[in-house]
């Protein structure tokens, strides 16, 4: 925290376009009470706090327990600062009625602002570090199963003459644990959900087995759905707190919308022609020998 009164949380974890900035920022403006405005987020960086990077539906669990616990230890400072200077308007209060609110330390009726107390205290800035523990150390980890759930329901239409397949609708209904941002959770999981009828329907990376390299390696031989592709798809997100996750009972919504929306477009197919396609992509000369004969 700078005397400025700007907040700056630090981390060399990179934001694939999941909202890294946005739910840091949320919890550290939380967890010290501090206006959002006055949070910056800086990430990606290699000369910055070791995380546990972006992936495995890991970042937001890891990164947000991280921020918090920062918080935590920074009030600690800050009102042991408060309590122990004499120049404190809080000086000799106690600090078992401490509230941190409006970028503010408040005692009863007495108050200062938390810029005051690092600049007069810590002129060059006051530093804090939070931390998760490996999940193979967290004992809930091996007594309880910390899982996120999600059900998809997708309705596909299949050309009797042709077996073009076209995605009509796609629902997703997901329990991940404590939402930190309803808006880019839903994005996240509608992302996934794309991703998943992507590699049912388009995705394949042709491999020359002789040189091993890949011979469609540009936008023109491997396909990816356009917005045209993805009608009528949707999201809902059951908010929840799984106490025996982390403190903040959050989890992880990377994986969750793309781990059932490939077979979920697989299984209407089948309803649809009768074709049990077990390999991706879902083409169409995998399901035409299934469509019946038209005389």
């Amino acid at each position: 925290m700078h005397p400025d009164g700007v907040l700056i949380v630090q981390s060399d974890m990179t934001d694939l376009g999941t909202g890294t900035y946005t739910i840091l920022t949320q919890v550290a403006a939380e967890g010290l009470g501090f206006p959002i405005d006055a949070v910056r987020v800086e990430l990606g960086r290699s000369e910055y706090p070791v995380s546990w990077g972006s992936g495995g539906s890991w970042g937001a669990g890891n990164s947000s327990v991280a921020v918090h616990g920062a918080c935590a230890a920074l009030r600690e400072k800050l009102l042991a600062c408060a309590l122990t200077d004499a120049r404190s308007p809080l000086f000799g209060c106690s600090g078992d009625k401490a509230v941190f609110a409006g970028g503010m330390l408040t005692i009863g009726s007495t108050r200062e602002t938390l810029a005051d107390i690092v600049a007069r205290n810590h002129p060059e800035g006051l530093e804090a570090d939070g931390e998760t523990i490996v999940m193979l150390q967290d004992p809930n980890y091996a007594a309880y199963s910390i899982n996120v759930y999600g059900a998809q329901f997708a309705e596909v239409a299949v050309d009797v003459d042709t077996a073009e397949i076209r995605l009509r609708r796609m629902l997703g209904v997901f329990a991940p644990g404590r939402i930190l941002n309803p808006k880019t959770a839903r994005s996240q999981l509608i992302g996934g959900m794309t991703f998943g009828v992507s590699y049912a329907l388009l995705e394949e990376a042709i491999v020359d087995t002789r040189f091993g390299s890949f011979v469609n390696q540009d936008l023109g031989g491997y396909l990816v759905p356009v917005h045209a592709d993805m009608v009528g798809i949707d999201a809902i997100v059951l908010d929840g707190f799984d106490d025996k996750a982390n403190v903040l009972g959050v989890k992880g919504v990377g994986e969750l919308g793309n781990c059932g929306a490939g077979a979920a477009v697989a299984n209407a197919i089948f309803n649809a022609t009768g074709a049990r396609v077990r390999d991706f992509p879902i083409t169409i000369d995998k399901v035409l020998p299934s469509l019946p004969v038209v005389v």
